[in-house]
């Protein structure tokens, strides 16, 4: 049976018609938006916000996610977790900047903040501005971009093991 074949009144069937061709037009989207947000747990958004936040209280621009930069992120919060230390230098001694490039990340600006703590983005970011080191990276006014990895921490399950890589191609 057709939307017109039923016993409606006009200007109800034209409103019903509009709303069936609205979300005709916008199914093939919603499998992008759920993919989208799959791709980017809360906790990035969350803690791209809070730096963001913490820039801007500084006068700085934003930086924006990248996933080159996540990814050797991951990779060294994985690698970390294989030997069960929290450090800038990889288990088997690679540095940042052999994990950027390893990544397809061609930068002219890298640094890096790591934290292990029982904490949220809004914690962790707080936790880096009263660090001057961290501070300083993520203050860093020469920064364009960046990627981050956390996990469990496998010798104590309460705390979340942060890896935060800045950058600038």
């Amino acid at each position: 049976m057709r939307l017109r074949d039923r016993k409606y009144p006009p200007r109800i069937q034209d409103g019903l018609l509009a709303h069936l061709c609205v979300i005709a037009l916008l199914l093939p989207l919603s499998g992008r938006i759920a993919d989208a947000a799959a791709q980017e747990p809360r906790w990035q958004s969350d803690l791209l916000l809070q730096v963001n936040a913490a820039r801007a209280a500084h006068g700085l621009q934003q930086v924006r996610w990248n996933a080159k930069l996540a990814e050797a992120a991951a990779a060294h919060g994985a690698d970390l977790q294989s030997c069960g230390k929290l450090a800038h230098e990889g288990c088997d001694g690679n540095i940042l900047p052999q994990r950027a490039s390893r990544a397809g990340y061609a930068f002219r600006r890298i640094t890096e903040n790591l934290a292990l703590c029982a904490c949220d983005a809004a914690a962790v970011v707080k936790a880096w501005l009263q660090s001057d080191g961290h501070r300083r990276n993520l203050l860093d006014p020469n920064v364009t971009e960046m990627g981050a990895d956390t996990r469990l921490d496998k010798a104590d399950l309460r705390r979340q093991q942060w890896v935060q890589v800045f950058g600038r191609e």
